[in-house]
């Protein structure tokens, strides 16, 4: 599947790698400006031809375009019907990595962005880092402009409509599509309460920043401290340089994107936080890779590399939750004693979970200090 796509008159437009099996399968890519918007039966009879339309143009006049071929679903879940009729015949003789899902045609229409991420619409919307909020690393595109979902593009100004009001933030917090939500107080009080009951630190490192809410509080504690933040997901990476320049502590922490340590070789912190994902359960979706840690891989990864990063006598403030019950809780203990480290502080609140009214579950925040550290 191409990465790169020449669309007339534009020239040469950079494809995200969760759109390529939508565009690789459609007969035709057609740009359509701000005059062809006018005319949203030209766009629908391309979709049902089962093109792929780039749109750019007056927001007022997408919104005209999205209700229009809202109206005219129906007719156009006959392109998705003959996708999924494809697709299960290319299922049949293709390998897994070369099948094609069926798409829901409205997620054909494509808005454009130029290299540096603003997209072509007027007026045009205060979307900075982009490119990462749709998932992609900050330099993914290059020097091309880039396409992105029209419901994708929804999807992450709904999320960012959403302000969330921790204790203590005078300004509200936010949190892009897939990335999770910063609605737990507790789990921030325990944070809290762990951060302000270490050694001053010169150096800490809040790794899987999600939201950038620890990156935040530990800034504001500890205003003498190099901070990092780092998170596998793109669109976290961007959320937390948000809420940095929100917050004006966009100069107080620098932001990486990466999987647990791998670009901070070399690097050791006196405080390393990680509030670790806590469901052992597979991931089905980028929304449960902040949440969901399959057979506990992630947590067992952090525990054989975090030796390496950590200063002589330095605090690892981890984050978790009994969700999965005992089995998972008791496999914890196991990694903490056969890393080397032991308990100094338990920080713990019983709370209803925000995925069942009913069920409660414990979290914690651990203060781990290596096992042969003097007192």
């Amino acid at each position: 599947m191409q990465s790169i796509y020449r669309v007339r008159p534009i020239g040469d437009i950079y494809v995200p790698v969760a759109i390529r099996s939508t565009v690789s399968d459609s007969a035709s890519i057609k740009f359509f400006d701000s005059s062809d918007l006018s005319q949203p039966n030209r766009i629908f009879n391309h979709l049902k031809r089962d093109g792929l339309a780039l749109v750019s143009g007056r927001v007022e006049q997408i919104q005209q375009l999205t209700d229009y071929l809202q109206r005219k679903r129906r007719e156009l879940s006959d392109v998705g019907n003959r996708q999924q009729k494809r697709g299960r015949a290319l299922d049949k003789r293709s390998s897994k990595s070369e099948r094609v899902t069926a798409v829901d045609p409205l997620q054909r229409v494509m808005v454009l962005a130029d290299a540096t991420g603003k997209l072509q619409l007027d007026p045009v919307p205060d979307l900075p880092f982009l490119i990462e909020l749709i998932g992609e690393s900050a330099a993914a595109n290059g020097e091309y402009p880039f396409m992105l979902p029209l419901a994708k593009l929804d999807r992450i100004q709904t999320a960012l409509s959403n302000a969330f009001q921790p204790e203590g933030f005078s300004i509200p917090i936010v949190a892009s599509d897939n990335v999770l939500p910063p609605q737990s107080q507790e789990t921030a009080t325990l944070f809290r309460q762990g951060l302000e009951n270490l050694p001053l630190p010169s150096g800490l490192l809040d790794l899987g920043c999600g939201s950038g809410l620890l990156s935040i509080m530990a800034a504001r504690l500890f205003p003498q401290a190099q901070i990092i933040a780092t998170d596998i997901m793109p669109e976290a990476t961007a959320t937390t340089k948000i809420n940095l320049q929100k917050q004006e502590l966009q100069n107080r922490v620098e932001v990486c994107q990466g999987d647990l340590f791998q670009n901070l070789k070399g690097q050791t912190f006196d405080v390393i936080i990680f509030n670790a994902p806590w469901v052992v359960a597979r991931v089905r979706s980028r929304a449960e890779i902040p949440t969901n840690d399959e057979k506990q891989q992630t947590i067992t990864c952090f525990f054989e590399q975090v030796d390496r990063h950590l200063a002589p006598q330095g605090h690892l403030l981890l984050g978790y939750a009994d969700h999965s019950g005992e089995k998972a809780i008791n496999r914890l203990t196991d990694l903490i004693n056969q890393a080397g480290y032991k308990i100094g502080q338990l920080y713990k609140a019983r709370v209803v979970t925000h995925r069942s009214k009913k069920r409660r579950e414990n979290i914690m925040v651990y203060d781990l200090v290596r096992s042969d550290d003097s007192e």
